[in-house]
C-alpha cells in the first residue's frame, strides 16, 4: 500500500511522490537480476533497505536474521 503526496514545487508546478505504508519484501526466489536493469535493481535494493530499517528494530533476533537476508542486495 502507498500513499501519494505532495514532494518538491518549483516553477514546473507541484510535483508530486510516493510514500510506502506496507513494508513487505520481495520474494527473491522469483526475482531474476538478469532480467532487470541497473535502475530496476537498484530501486529493489532500496526498497529492501528501507523495509529492513523500519521493521527489524520491532523484532526478536531469528526474525531479523530472517529479515536481512530476505532483503538482501541482488
Amino acid at each position: 500500500m502507498i500513499v501519494c503526496k505532495k514532494a518538491e514545487q518549483n516553477r514546473f508546478g507541484q510535483f508530486m511522490c510516493f510514500e510506502h505504508l506496507t513494508m513487505v519484501p520481495f520474494d527473491l526466489e522469483a526475482v531474476v537480476p538478469e532480467q532487470m536493469s541497473a535502475r530496476e535493481r537498484g530501486l529493489l535494493n532500496a526498497y529492501h533497505a528501507q523495509v529492513y530499517e523500519n521493521i527489524s528494530p520491532y523484532l526478536e533476533e531469528e526474525e531479523r536474521v530472517w529479515l536481512r537476508e530476505a532483503t538482501r542486495e541482488i
